[in-house]
C-alpha cells in the first residue's frame, strides 16, 4: 500500500515521520517500538510506522491535545497522555469525526513518570504551557528531548485551550509569558540529559541553544525590554491559518535570536489570569472547535 507519509532516520533507532500534520516520531527499544504523536491523516500511520521497523508498534504518546498530533491515535492499542490532554484530544477541530478512528481511551501519565520501554526509558515532563497539561518527553538513552510544540524554530504559540465540551470557546486561558518561562526553566533543569531537541514543526532536530533563547525572550517580554509586533505572521503561519489570532484578540509576535513567541499581550504575568474571562475568542479555529468537542 502507498501511504502519504515519508520518514527519515536522524539518530540511532530514531525516525521522524512527516506528512501527517505535525511531525511524529518512531522510537525503537529492545523489544518494541513506540510513537510520539500520531499526526492527523485519515491514513493508518501505525501501519506506515510498522513498515519501517521489524519491532511491534502498539503504543503512542501524545505531547498535547491538538488534533494535528492526536488524529491517528485510534490506530494504536495504547495511547498515553495527561488528564488535560485526554479532555480535548478527540476534538477534531472543525474536521469530520467520521473520518478518524476515535473509539479509544487514554492511559494517563503524570509529571516525572518514566514509561516502561525496555532499553530506552522515556520520562514525562509536564509543561502546561502551549496547551493544557502539555508534556515533553525526555529520552536519556539517545539524549533527545521531544517537546511537541513547546519549542520549535518557527514560532511557539500561547493560545487558549480548545473546547473540552460542546459550545466552549476557550477551555482554559492562554498561558502567560510568565508560565511559559517556568516551562523553559524546567526544561533547562534537564540540559545535561539531552543533546538535541526534536520539535513537531519547522524542522528537526534543533540545537539546545533554543532553550536559552526562549528564556531570554520571555525574560525580555516580562521586563519590558522586548515588545512584540502586532503582526503575528511567520514561517508557515499567517492570517490564512484558522489558528491565527483574530484582529481584536490582543496578540503579539516577539523574537530573540532564533526564538519566536506569539503571545497575548493581556496575559503576560500570572496575575493576568484573573482577567482572562474578559478575553474575546482568540482564533477562528477556537470558534469552529466549539462545535466538535466530545464529552
Amino acid at each position: 500500500m502507498t501511504y502519504p507519509f515519508r520518514f527519515r532516520k536522524f539518530a540511532p533507532r530514531t525516525y521522524v515521520i512527516q506528512g501527517a500534520g505535525a511531525d511524529a516520531y518512531l522510537l525503537e527499544g529492545d523489544r518494541e517500538a513506540i510513537m510520539i504523536d500520531a499526526g492527523c491523516s485519515t491514513e493508518n500511520i501505525r501501519a506506515f510506522a510498522q513498515s519501517i521497523t521489524e519491532l511491534p508498534v502498539r503504543r503512542v504518546i501524545n505531547t498535547h491535545s491538538h488534533f494535528d498530533h492526536t488524529g491517528g491515535n485510534g490506530y494504536f492499542d495504547v495511547i498515553y497522555g495527561t488528564e488535560g490532554i485526554a479532555r480535548s484530544g478527540k476534538n477534531v477541530m472543525g474536521g469530520d469525526p467520521a473520518s478518524f478512528p476515535l473509539d479509544y481511551t487514554y492511559t494517563l501519565v503524570r509529571d516525572g513518570e518514566v514509561l516502561p520501554f525496555e532499553g530506552r526509558p522515556l520520562e514525562i515532563l509536564v509543561l502546561d504551557s502551549h496547551s493544557p497539561e502539555s508534556i515533553a518527553i525526555l529520552d536519556r538513552t539517545q539524549r533527545l528531548l521531544f517537546p511537541g510544540d513547546e519549542i520549535e524554530s518557527g514560532q511557539v504559540l500561547l493560545l487558549p485551550g480548545y473546547a473540552e465540551e460542546p459550545g466552549q470557546i476557550h477551555a482554559k486561558p492562554p498561558a502567560t509569558v510568565e508560565t511559559f518561562l517556568r516551562a523553559m526553566d524546567k526544561i533547562n533543569g534537564y540540559r545535561d540529559a539531552f543533546d538535541a531537541i526534536c520539535p513537531a514543526h519547522n524542522g528537526t532536530p534543533i540545537d539546545p541553544s533554543y532553550v536559552d533563547w526562549f528564556i531570554s525572550l520571555a525574560q525580555g517580554i516580562l521586563e519590558g525590554s522586548i515588545i512584540g509586533s502586532t503582526d503575528c505572521a511567520g514561517p508557515g503561519y499567517d492570517a490564512s491559518a484558522a489558528h491565527f489570532p483574530l484582529p481584536d484578540a490582543h496578540y503579539r509576535r516577539a523574537s530573540y535570536k532564533g526564538a519566536t513567541l506569539v503571545y497575548c499581550d493581556r496575559m503576560v504575568v500570572d496575575a493576568d489570569y484573573a482577567y482572562a474571562g474578559d478575553l474575546p475568542p482568540a482564533t477562528r479555529l477556537h470558534i469552529q472547535s466549539a462545535a466538535t468537542a466530545r464529552r
